[in-house]
């Protein structure tokens, strides 16, 4: 048995016997995250745009995540301004400032806390990005078991202004492998006050 399906096969048993609320499409929520991690592992190893160095490709044995967990998967609208707001994403190379357009506020709620993230729409010239995105956000693993400049949650404007926020697929800028890369910092707004114990680990 692969060490995925072994994971996959204890984390079932663990909500069976410990969750009430059990909804077997949950494994298959959970089955789709261990593929969508194997799938970017290969891309990581084997593609010429992965932002690992050639060296570092050899012995590459994956990317290390937390267990999936559907728990931190939420739904909901973006509450947007009532006028547009620019503002500025600074990078982790100095110099690097990228304008953008504070797009809204996504709430949520983890085991009665109240939170918010705020989402930005890039405003930039290429082609392809018109809908794009951008959401970052640090938490308590941050420069513990994350990495320290925090993760990014990638989605695409709707019409239905409707979207779902996994934090399972929360993943590390280019700049967590490969010092050559810029990425875009989290505004201080999304440092959440818990630990998001979900998504991608520090590479290192």
């Amino acid at each position: 048995m692969r060490t995925q399906d072994l994971l996959l096969t204890l984390i079932l048993i663990f909500l069976f016997t410990c969750c009430n609320s059990y909804d077997p499409a949950d494994g298959e929520y959970m089955n789709s995250i261990i593929e969508y991690r194997e799938a970017k592992n290969l891309d990581f190893r084997t593609t010429e745009h992965s932002p690992l160095k050639p060296e570092m490709k050899s012995d590459f044995a994956g990317l290390k995540y937390f267990a999936p967990d559907p728990a931190w998967r939420f739904s909901g609208p973006i509450v947007r301004p009532d006028s547009a707001i620019i503002d500025t994403i600074l990078g982790t190379k100095a110099k690097d400032k990228r304008p953008a357009e504070r797009y809204g506020i996504f709430k949520f709620s983890k085991n009665g806390q109240d939170m918010s993230l705020l989402v930005y729409k890039m405003l930039r010239s290429e082609s392809g990005y018109e809908d794009y995105l951008f959401l970052g956000f640090t938490d308590k693993t941050s420069g513990r078991e994350s990495y320290i400049a925090g993760r990014y949650i990638d989605l695409v404007e709707n019409s239905d202004n409707h979207y779902v926020i996994d934090f399972n697929k929360a993943y590390n800028p280019y700049c967590a492998y490969n010092e050559k890369f810029s990425c875009a910092i989290p505004p201080l707004q999304n440092s959440l006050p818990v630990a998001v114990t979900a998504g991608e680990k520090s590479y290192k």
